[in-house]
């Protein structure tokens, strides 16, 4: 008789976890370049912002290199790169800080590519030189009811082409 992961899933949720209280998960994910592109390219699609393009580079050192294609005619790719200024605390404070500077760009596109920014997905703000990205809104309702109260830490890591994502869960 085979499993069905849903199932089992939907079960879990609706028990509260009871069943596997006292559960606590470690996992390291590391996460290719292509995919992270993949994951920000459909978050795109679902606003107004006058981004064609994204192309995030991860570094080693927490470090990612980021080319913005915009839609603006003879507007060249704008190059960012963004360090990793804070981790996420749960449940306190659940967002990631990135502090950001502007490599190789003209200070008019820059101003136009930020004052369009207004226009970002939910979940993804701009304070100054500091990109926000809230991770119970980017996460869904849905999603970040169900775990977000069972996770006691998240951290983004980067090294050269992937990200790594390093998560603690614990069920109480």
């Amino acid at each position: 008789m085979a499993v069905d992961p849903s199932q089992l899933l939907a079960h879990l949720k609706s028990s509260a976890f009871r069943d596997i209280a006292g559960s606590r998960v470690k996992a390291r994910v590391p996460v290719s370049r292509s995919l992270l592109n993949r994951v920000v390219a459909d978050a795109l699609r679902g606003t107004t912002a006058p981004v064609r393009s994204v192309d995030i580079r991860p570094r080693a050192g927490d470090e990612l290199e980021v080319l913005i294609t915009l839609s603006w005619p003879f507007v060249p790719p704008v190059k960012l790169t963004f360090i990793v200024e804070r981790q996420p605390q749960f449940p306190a404070s659940p967002e990631l800080v990135l502090r950001w500077s502007l490599l190789g760009a003209v200070g008019a596109i820059a101003s136009r590519l930020l004052a369009s920014l207004d226009r970002l997905p939910a979940g993804v703000r701009l304070d100054r030189d500091r990109l926000v990205l809230d991770i119970p809104t980017l996460a869904g309702p849905e999603r970040a009811a169900m775990l977000l109260p069972v996770v006691r830490s998240l951290e983004l890591h980067t090294l050269d082409d992937r990200v790594v994502v390093d998560l603690e869960l614990e069920i109480p």
